[in-house]
């Protein structure tokens, strides 16, 4: 896998939806009040990279990050001084408990679902404007509109009606939660094959193996560990649900062809309802055992060092956010020279999302805020955001999809050249990009293959070639063509043959792009990466056979996988939501799992140890009080002595 491109996009300007630039306004810029927008935050979470301006093609000009850019967007487009006041929180629960306080306030928050739930019910939060967020309503990704939709709440009035959340919160980012995990070192410490590991990393009954035990560490987070702790209590009843329901393939639990719409209506509402958000005081009393049992099998808990332990080799296996876990595949590959994977296991999981939401307060500037998280949904500056963070948009369109094709698509790499920067002096593999020449046009390969510099010109003339047909030497072909045609002439060896798999992310893209995927007839143009867009190739996709020859082949991923679930994993994650009135109860458990800091066996050491100690103690101070004893005769008779021999 080639190291992602932090270029940012410029292309494809005119097919986007804009804010109207404003007419009339001839008020010097001097006189123009500043309006301060205060926005809070997650650390790290926003674009820093440059950014080229969408809004105005023949500027030269570029901006140093997201809020620089929109500063300059809102002046030159809707004629507004706006200074952006940035803060940043490292938890939603200080977050909101510092919001509660009335200490501070700020117009726009990104907070976790849960949390925009929380604050929802507690009546802290201002609904949006219908239809003033524009680029939002033309790129956010349709599945995950719909996923935000089922998630609802009171929105204190007292009414007891329930509000969609969609109404007060705009998503921002997204992902999963599942295992990294590296296969060669922790096949290294459990003392079996690497095959073994890849299989077993599909099951998270597997995190409670004895064979994995001290190899993982998993994250000091109530919500998410509890997570995992659910699908680990209801995994027997989860896989008799998916086995009734006709949808999934017993023991491999994959979507059937043709399911996916049934399986996302039907199954998935029912995953997140009878399982998942299952929080009764009897349930978490059993989720609490589950836990205090993981916890006696793993290395320790970690709050945000573990997407670099793993890397340094410190763990081998580690329970991750997506986000964090595209962050450890890049720097182990790029940095360790080791190939991790990441994996949602096969009977499902958690999809997360953090969302832009607005406090009430009585000096909201709403309109700004509604502009700053419509400049953040458009395409461009969404893949600025993902390039910089290396988390995954909510946001679609022609931009995400051109990056992710740069990112992850073998295509991109069998046409251009692209140049490796890991050896440039003064350079790191951060900067390698395709090579562009002066019109800012991607170079083909030409086959003239490695150059002095080290950049790969190819083993064909690839000029003419695009995303919908290979031309390799002037022959037009496609590229599964193409696959054949490089195995058979180029590949000296059955590892150095390629064979692409086809990954669905029409539930990304769809409705999304300026590029029509139907015919004249209203068809759809096909499965096929070639015809489809929706459809993308991928060289990272494995099939693992079952080492014991007993159950069905899995199929593990790195990187895409990670960005990207595939479509037909889409209906088996299921959203948390806020625990309400049942919140004591896990926080009670979590308490009791985190303040047993050693398992049983490390406990009943302990206290051998401890009971050791104290018995040493016990003899120490009772063989100095014999000694003082003795001292103090020897010292009595020293003296008798003396006195007799003066008389």
């Amino acid at each position: 896998m080639k190291k992602r491109i932090l270029k940012t996009l410029s292309l494809l300007g005119a097919s986007f939806v804009f804010l109207p630039f404003m007419s009339g306004c001839s008020t010097a810029e001097d006189n123009i009040e500043t309006i301060n927008l205060r926005v809070l935050n997650c650390e790290d979470y926003i674009g820093e990279d440059d950014i080229v301006p969408f809004w105005d093609e023949a500027e030269e000009e570029s901006y140093e990050g997201v809020l620089e850019a929109f500063s300059a967007y809102e002046w030159e487009v809707n004629h507004k001084k706006v200074n952006v006041i940035y803060d940043t929180f490292d938890t939603n629960e200080t977050m909101l408990s510092s919001l509660k306080t009335g200490k501070s306030t700020y117009d726009l928050i990104c907070p976790s679902d849960y949390t925009i739930q929380k604050m929802m019910s507690l009546g802290m939060l201002e609904p949006f404007d219908e239809g003033a967020l524009p680029n939002y309503d033309a790129y956010v990704s349709k599945y995950l509109l719909g996923k935000m939709k089922e998630i609802k709440a009171e929105n204190g009035d007292g009414s007891g009606e329930l509000h969609e959340i969609n109404e007060y919160a705009k998503g921002y980012m997204w992902g999963t939660l599942g295992i990294t995990y590296n296969p060669a070192l922790v096949a290294k410490t459990a003392g079996i094959s690497e095959e073994e590991v890849k299989y077993d990393m599909n099951d998270w009954n597997s995190l409670w193996d004895k064979k994995y035990k001290g190899i993982m560490s998993i994250k000091d987070s109530m919500r998410d560990t509890y997570s995992v702790g659910i699908m680990r209590l209801f995994d027997k009843e989860i896989r008799e649900e998916m086995e009734a329901s006709g949808y999934f393939t017993p023991g491999s639990y994959e979507l059937k062809e043709d399911c996916y719409d049934d399986a996302l209506a039907n199954y998935s509402p029912k995953l997140a309802t009878d399982f998942f958000n299952k929080c009764d005081e009897e349930t978490v009393k059993k989720v609490e055992k589950v836990l205090l049992e993981l916890k006696g099998n793993v290395f320790g808990f970690e709050v945000d060092s573990g997407k670099d332990d793993i890397v340094k080799g410190l763990v081998g296996m580690n329970l991750a956010w997506s986000g964090d876990a595209v962050y450890s595949l890049d720097r182990a590959e790029h940095e360790a020279d080791q190939t991790l994977y990441y994996s949602v296991p096969k009977t499902g999981g958690n999809i997360w999302f953090d969302g832009w939401v607005m406090p009430k307060s009585d000096s909201l500037h709403k309109a700004e805020a509604q502009e700053f998280v419509d400049f953040l949904s458009h395409p461009a500056i969404a893949t600025a955001d993902m390039s910089s963070i290396g988390y995954t948009s909510f946001i679609a369109g022609d931009y995400v999809h051109d990056l992710i094709r740069q990112w992850y698509d073998p295509r991109s790499y069998a046409m251009y050249v692209y140049h490796d920067a890991t050896n440039d002096p003064d350079s790191t593999w951060e900067d390698s990009d395709f090579v562009y020449d002066e019109e800012e046009n991607i170079v083909f390969q030409d086959g003239t293959g490695v150059h002095p510099n080290g950049d790969d010109y190819g083993p064909f003339d690839m000029t003419g070639s695009s995303y919908e047909a290979a031309v390799v030497d002037g022959v037009a072909m496609s590229w599964e063509e193409y696959q054949e045609k490089y195995n058979s002439e180029v590949a000296e060896s059955e590892d150095e043959e390629i064979e692409w798999t086809i990954v669905n992310l029409s539930y990304v893209f769809q409705d999304t792009l300026s590029e029509d995927v139907m015919d004249l007839y209203g068809n759809m143009l096909g499965e096929e990466p070639d015809t489809n867009p929706y459809y993308f190739y991928s060289d990272e996709y494995e099939t693992i056979a079952d080492p014991k020859g007993e159950g069905e082949d899995v199929v593990v991923g790195r990187q895409f996988f990670t960005q990207y679930v595939p479509q037909e994993f889409i209906p088996k994650l299921a959203a948390m939501n806020d625990y309400g009135a049942n919140n004591k109860y896990v926080l009670t458990m979590w308490q009791n799992v985190k303040g047993n800091n050693l398992p049983l066996w490390g406990v009943i050491v302990f206290g051998i140890i401890l009971l050791g100690a104290l018995s040493l103690l016990g003899v120490s101070i009772v063989l100095k009080i014999e000694a003082k004893k003795i001292k103090v005769a020897r010292r009595k008779e020293v003296a008798n002595r003396i006195a007799v021999s003066k008389k």
